[in-house]
């Protein structure tokens, strides 16, 4: 079926027909199917393409930027989306293995995606959600996987550096509904993404799935939010070794999972490259000892052999207990202090995990962390007409004490604090929690 894509110009439109899956400059046209809109994506884009902060966009299906081609989005540019494809399947922008984004928003002027449906009816699973596809290595045989729920669209391979472009000050709400058979998707998935890609000041609100889940690679993530999504808040598997730092994450008390989910393999716990996020700098708020509907079993839980280091955390207000570590590879991997290399699990006895009610470990691991308030929290959570959100620590109280140093590299910034946040709040003027008035 031939497709048509519109964008608006000063002159007129200009209309760009979809033929034989190659984008080609066609002559004037009018948008009769989707009125409002000056862009349209649905299908292949076979050709280096820009989006206009001043054009309406919208995402009307599954949308492919191949190989080699470069999509840029301008600062203040809001992606909107259909929830259905007319085909029983939720609109999606993929970014292929060697194909870019570059998508550079502003503090001032952040790039949303977001549902078409009006400001009240957007829900949980109101669209897909944005994928990237890298060439880092995932621990796969042939060193390689398929996205779920796309036919033959591949990821993963040797090159950790790998570079799939720029996710700056972007949010991705209100996503998550299925794209494939029985298959949510994630906000923002990032597989075998390699540590060439910029993802910083990015949000996941509202998302039916994971708000990032990280299928192996390298892709380091800095100053990113997840609120209020129906599964896990960063999820990671397939061998990451990515490092994170200024992480938060808020669990709803309607729905969610866990804020930390990470594994290795399933089948092989011991494969490599094994999972191995190095995360600090770490806010984590849970849905609170009285939630009855959302599933927060746990606050982190560890499993199917992944390591990891983690410092300078704060977790409060878990349903449950804060921290769960499940299997005999994963426990084996536990250490009271850092290790070299992937093969060990560390968290930091400096580490604050406070009123969560099943304890802060699930079991005597042998490890410790400091039980005290350090006055964060929230009221209200998913709710945009009340309650308040307070997610900056109490001056000079214990999230400025016994600080740990963080890995010496080139990534980590040294710090002062323990959680996400310190003096400044870098949620304004990107989040939701933000824009509903909730700090």
């Amino acid at each position: 079926m031939k497709k048509t894509y519109f964008r608006g110009i000063a002159a007129g439109v200009v209309l760009l027909t979809l033929a034989g899956c190659d984008l080609f400059n066609g002559g004037s046209g009018t948008n009769t199917e989707y009125p409002g809109y000056d862009v349209v994506l649905d299908g292949n884009i076979r050709r280096n393409l820009t989006l206009h902060a001043d054009d309406n966009i919208l995402l009307a299906g599954q949308t492919f930027v191949d190989s080699g081609y470069t999509l840029t989005i301008e600062p203040g540019t809001v992606i909107e989306s259909l929830p259905d494809d007319g085909e029983g399947l939720a609109p999606c922008l993929v970014i292929k293995r060697g194909a870019k984004i570059m998508a550079e928003g502003t503090a001032a002027n952040p790039i949303t995606f977001t549902s078409s449906l009006p400001a009240d009816l957007k829900r949980r699973g109101s669209w897909g959600g944005l994928i990237l596809l890298g060439k880092a290595p995932v621990n796969k045989s042939g060193g390689q996987a398929f996205v779920e729920g796309l036919v033959g669209v591949p990821y993963g391979g040797t090159n950790e550096n790998d570079d799939s472009g720029i996710l700056k000050y972007v949010r991705v709400w209100y996503g998550g509904r299925s794209i494939g058979q029985d298959n949510e998707i994630n906000g923002i998935t990032l597989a075998g993404v390699g540590n060439g890609t910029t993802v910083e000041y990015c949000e996941v609100a509202f998302n039916l799935d994971d708000g990032f889940e990280m299928f192996g690679g390298t892709v380091d993530l800095k100053y990113c939010s997840v609120l209020f999504v129906g599964d896990d808040a960063f999820d990671t598997d397939l061998g990451y070794q990515g490092r994170g730092q200024f992480l938060f994450a808020m669990m709803g008390s309607e729905d969610g999972n866990r804020a930390f989910e990470m594994d290795n393999d399933g089948s092989d716990m011991d494969k490599q490259p094994r999972s191995f996020p190095q995360f600090s700098n770490v806010t984590l708020i849970g849905s609170g000892d009285t939630s009855v509907v959302a599933d927060n079993d746990q606050m982190i839980r560890m499993r199917e052999g992944s390591g990891g280091d983690f410092r300078n955390m704060i977790i409060v207000d878990g349903k449950n207990s804060g921290i769960r570590i499940t299997d005999a590879p994963t426990l084996a991997l536990v250490t009271a202090t850092p290790g070299s290399g992937s093969n060990y699990l560390y968290f930091s006895p400096n580490n604050i995990i406070y009123h969560c009610k099943g304890g802060q470990y699930h079991a005597d691991y042998g490890l410790t962390a400091i039980d005290t308030s350090v006055a964060i929290g929230a009221t209200g959570r998913e709710n945009a007409l009340a309650g308040s959100v307070t997610v900056l620590p109490a001056p000079e109280g214990p999230a400025f004490v016994d600080v740990d140093a963080v890995i010496a590299d080139d990534f980590f910034e040294t710090v002062t604090f323990k959680g996400a946040f310190g003096s400044e709040n870098w949620l304004l003027g990107l989040s939701w929690l933000d824009e509903a008035g909730r700090f």
